[in-house]
């Protein structure tokens, strides 16, 4: 004869495993139940208020303005605009970028630098076309139209969005080559200077304000260092 050993116990009805949609999860008050699944990018968060305690909801994100600090890992961005493509700011554990990646960045109020040191590093070339030149960056390094042994230079375009009102220098991109800086020529924006300036050395540098508001490049300084190498 057979015997079964163990114990039997009658299941009784468990409304906690009743689920009935995708998603739904077991909750539970003083009795196991069921927790109906919430509407699309809902969280589920802890609610007293609720029989269950919680509730789907959707998320509200971060509270503004915030009340307490908000921290950024070593070269974790901060990033702005659609899908956070248009700029960013981050620190990388030891210096801090702002980089606008679509447009300028535009400070549209009174700015303070209280550092030691402020520079700009950036510098670009530019080929002369009918005796002009675009600017792009404050420092330009300038070649003639061709690679002609020389060539005049009468206007440089700096009336972009967000360049009128620079401060440029003018070098030589090729010493063997001599970029002749015009004094007055017709045509704007005219560079308004002290006569014309040859620059036919590495180390030439003539310096001009696109002034905001007027139409012309007005010269600040010049230093002709190949004359001042061949004294030396």
């Amino acid at each position: 004869m057979s015997r079964i050993l163990g114990f039997f116990s009658e299941k009784t009805t468990d409304t906690g495993t009743d689920l009935t949609t995708k998603g739904d999860i077991h909750g539970y008050s003083n009795t196991n139940t069921r927790v109906p699944i919430g509407s699309n990018d809902q969280i589920l968060t802890a609610d007293s208020s609720e029989a269950l305690g919680l509730k789907w909801a959707t998320s509200s994100g971060l509270s503004s303005p915030l009340t307490s600090n908000l921290v950024y890992n070593d070269n974790v961005l901060a990033a702005f605009g659609t899908g956070g493509g248009d700029s960013y700011i981050k620190h990388d554990g030891s210096n801090f970028y702002f980089k606008a990646i679509t447009g300028m960045a535009k400070f549209q109020s009174s700015l303070g630098m209280e550092v030691t040191h402020c520079f700009t590093f950036n510098q670009s070339s530019a080929t002369i076309s009918s005796d002009t030149i675009t600017g792009t960056d404050n420092v330009m390094q300038v070649d003639t139209e061709g690679s002609a042994s020389t060539d005049d230079l009468d206007h440089a375009n700096f009336d972009g969005a967000g360049e009128t009102g620079s401060w440029f220098h003018l070098v030589a991109k090729n010493a063997a080559r001599t970029v002749v800086v015009k004094d007055t020529e017709s045509g704007s924006p005219q560079f308004l200077m002290a006569g014309d300036f040859s620059l036919d050395h590495a180390e030439d540098t003539i310096t001009f304000s696109a002034i905001n508001g007027l139409s012309h490049n007005y010269e600040l300084s010049r230093s002709d260092n190949n004359s001042w190498h061949n004294a030396h």
